[in-house]
Formats: C-alpha cells, structure tokens, sequence
C-alpha cells in the first residue's frame, strides 16, 4: 500500500543574514540618535556657559556704578583706589536732621503724612556705621561751613512725639507721624555732635567697603567685597566673590576687572581728590569650553566698559 506523506511546513522567521543586516541598520540609527544626542548636550551646555559668563558681566557692571556715583572724591570719600581695586565710602542713605539735643542727632522719620521724603537708606543705621552732616558753623558766613563726621555709637528708635525723636513742634512732622512702624532713629555719635549743626541739617550715612578682583581657592578670579564696621571683629571682615569668575588679574589690558580714574579735565588721574570720573571695565571669559558649531571648543571672552560720573564734586 502506497503512503503519502505531506511535507513539513516551513517556519516563518529571519534567517541569520536578514538578522546580521537588522543589527547593522540599528545600530547606525542608534549610532546616530546617540551622537544628536551628544551634540545637543555640548551645545545645550555651550549656551548655558556663555549666558552665565554674560551675566556674571552684567550683575558686575549693574552693581557697582549705584555705590561709585554717590562718592565725593572732594570730600575725601576715596581711601585707597588701583587699577584692580578701589575703597571708599558707600553711602547707603541720607535723612535730615530733626533735633540735635546733648550732642545727639535725631532723624525725620521715613514716611511723612505731607507726602515729602526727607528720609531713604536701603538699611536703618547700626553702630559702628559713619555718618556726615553739614554743619553750618558759628556764623552766616559760607567760609566755616562744612560737612562734619562722626561715627555712631548707639541708636534708640523713638516711636512717639517726644523731644529726643522728631516732635511735632519742629514742623518737620505732623501728629501721628512717629509710630512704631515709622519710627525716628536718635543717633549718639562720637565726638558729640557739634550745637552749629542746625534743625533740617543733611545727613549722609555711609560705610566703608572695598571692591577688588582676587583669587578665589578655586584658582578662578571674581569680583570680591568687603565692609568695615568700627567695634566689629574683626573690622573689615573677608572679601567676599560677588560676581564672576572673570579672567585673570594682570597689569595690561586683559584684566579681568580694571579701574581707570579720571579728572575733571579728561585726563588720567592717581590723586584721589581730583578723580571726576570713574572708568570700569570688565572682562569675563567661560568656565569651560564653548562648542556651538560643533567644530571644536574654545573658551569664551567678552567685555563691558562703563563711564561712572561722580555726581558730588562740590
């Protein structure tokens, strides 16, 4: 008897060629997601460095010509400047005196209810801060006028209408003006204050602080601060990177921070009294490499200059 045997079906799959070819193609797809991938990274990267280098710049260049341009280079307000450092006086608020009793000085308050503002700071004063009130002298005449100094040893806040604050009977304020919340700051200061000092004196407050480029322990270069507070220790206390980092410090052209001083006259000035006019300028350069082309890294540098006018010469 003749038996039929029906053949095998095949199973469906890849061969082992189809497969090989598979993994090739797939692995060049991935190869290449990969290396997009990579590229967006450097240049995502790139960007952020550069940004941040920009801005380093500009918070430089934004927060030092609010302190330079209050300095009066006449009145002695510079203590010490190069061309990679420069400390003065920062005035931080002014007010008008309201009562000078015992060789105390006492301000308006802040808030008027006529609307006027004899009285601004960004901060109240403390002790140990300085303070420089016009004082008219013994006489009418404008020869022994002048701006004396003093240095504050205590501060009472008077929050009612009292002699030793601000009372009403000065006309400098009216009922309800001196609160707690609005108080009139009285200010023992040393030496005494001197009886010429007359009701509706103007009144600087200022600190001593110091602007210089420096090497941080991370070897990079930023713009340091430091304050002085008398009865602190220590004094002044360490400079302190608020801006950076910047390229590093040399004496030519590529300095990462450098002042230039100038007189009334336009010329370049190393006298302290004569300086009108403040040159700034500032170099930053990237923490890494900045790769936006894909053709190869390179650090980046850019540059801001800014003219600071001082605006009290007299």
């Amino acid at each position: 008897m003749l038996t039929v045997h029906a053949a095998p079906a095949r199973r469906a799959g890849f061969t082992l060629i189809e497969l090989i070819i598979a993994m090739v193609l797939m692995s060049l797809v991935g190869g290449a997601i990969v290396s997009l991938l990579l590229r967006q990274q450097r240049f995502y990267n790139s960007t952020t460095d550069l940004i941040q280098t920009r801005q380093q710049i500009r918070q430089a260049a934004a927060m030092l010509p609010s302190d330079l341009r209050g300095i009066s280079s006449i009145g002695g307000d510079i203590y010490s400047m190069s061309d990679s450092a420069l400390e003065f006086r920062s005035v931080f608020g002014s007010s008008v005196v309201c009562v000078n009793a015992g060789g105390q000085l006492s301000t308006v308050p802040r808030v008027l209810a006529t609307g006027a503002t004899m009285t601004n700071w960004s901060r109240p004063p403390a002790v140990g801060d300085s303070l420089v009130v016009y004082n008219n002298g013994p006489t009418l005449a404008v020869a022994d006028d002048a701006w004396s100094r003093y240095q504050i040893t205590a501060v009472t806040l008077v929050t009612t209408n009292v002699a030793t604050g601000c009372p009403t009977t000065t006309r400098l304020t009216q009922a309800g003006d001196v609160t707690a919340a609005n108080p009139s700051y009285q200010l023992t200061v040393s030496p005494a204050a001197a009886n010429t000092i007359a009701v509706g004196a103007a009144i600087r407050f200022f600190r001593r602080v110091r602007y210089r480029i420096y090497q941080e322990t991370d070897t990079q270069w930023y713009l340091g601060f430091f304050d002085c507070i008398a009865g602190r220790v220590p004094v002044c206390n360490a400079s302190q990177p608020i801006a950076g980092p910047f390229q590093p410090y040399a004496n030519n052209a590529t300095s990462g921070l450098q002042f230039v001083y100038y007189d009334s006259t336009g010329a370049v000035t190393a006298n302290p009294v004569q300086v009108a006019r403040i040159s700034l300028i500032v170099r930053g350069q990237s923490t890494g490499l900045i790769n936006l082309s894909g053709a190869g890294g390179t650090v980046f540098h850019d540059s801001l200059r800014i003219e600071v006018g001082l605006r009290n010469r007299k």
